[in-house]
Order: structure tokens, then C-alpha cells, then sequence
């Protein structure tokens, strides 16, 4: 995979992690490398017609903001990555809110499924 992509679905991830993670209110610093790796470890088990469009998709999500702005998703502070994702999420084109869609429901489920820490559901 190409380490654009890798870096773009790793900061989409963690975009999503933290609005889903509530144990981590007030802990600036949490590491999200186990939700991307386990997020790109199902793209990489996907067959190849169904994973190209979805790559295909993330790569026009990552460079969206590319003209407009002149920064790649990756690179944009954490504020911006969260407006952004908000904005594909209530997004009128249905592809949009597919890809996020996509990505919330396994960036969720390698969340509550962390081990060691009972998960993000274990503070509740």
C-alpha cells in the first residue's frame, strides 16, 4: 500500500477514535496505531474489488481538501480532520458518507475490542 494512503487512513482513524473514545477525555496524547493497523490489516484481507474502490475512495477524500486549502488530510491539524470528517459524514453524496461510514464501523470495532485495557466500552 502506498504510505500516502497508509498515513491518510491512520489519520482518519484516529479522527474517529477520539470521538468515539471516551476514556480519553482529557488525555491529549492517546495512541490510536492499534485501530489503523487493525483497519489496514481488513482492507489488506479484502479482495482486490473491493478494496481498490475504497482505496480509490480514501485517496479522494485524503487530497478533498488539496486545492481548496493546499494540505493533504494527513497533514491538517486534528481540529481540521474532525471538521472534515463531520463534513463527508452529513455529506448529500452517498459515497461520502459510505467511506466514513466504513471506516467509523472498524475504527469502533478495533476500539472496543483492544485488549488489556477492556476496551473503550469498559469505562462506562
Amino acid at each position: 500500500m502506498l504510505p500516502y494512503l497508509s498515513k491518510t487512513i491512520s489519520a482518519l482513524c484516529d479522527a474517529i477514535a477520539v470521538t468515539q473514545d471516551h476514556r480519553a477525555a482529557g488525555a491529549p496524547a492517546t495512541s490510536y496505531d492499534d485501530v489503523a493497523e487493525f483497519v489496514l490489516e481488513q482492507l489488506r484481507k479484502m479482495p482486490l474489488f473491493l478494496s481498490w474502490p475504497v482505496l480509490l475512495a480514501t485517496s479522494a477524500f485524503g487530497m478533498s481538501r488539496l486545492l481548496l486549502e493546499g494540505s493533504l488530510f494527513y497533514k491538517r491539524p486534528w481540529q481540521r480532520r474532525y471538521v472534515q470528517v463531520e463534513i463527508w459524514r452529513h455529506s448529500r453524496f452517498g459515497p461520502c458518507r459510505g467511506l466514513i461510514r466504513f471506516y467509523s464501523s472498524l475504527a469502533v470495532l478495533a476500539l472496543y475490542s483492544r485488549r488489556g485495557t477492556g476496551g473503550a466500552a469498559a469505562s462506562r
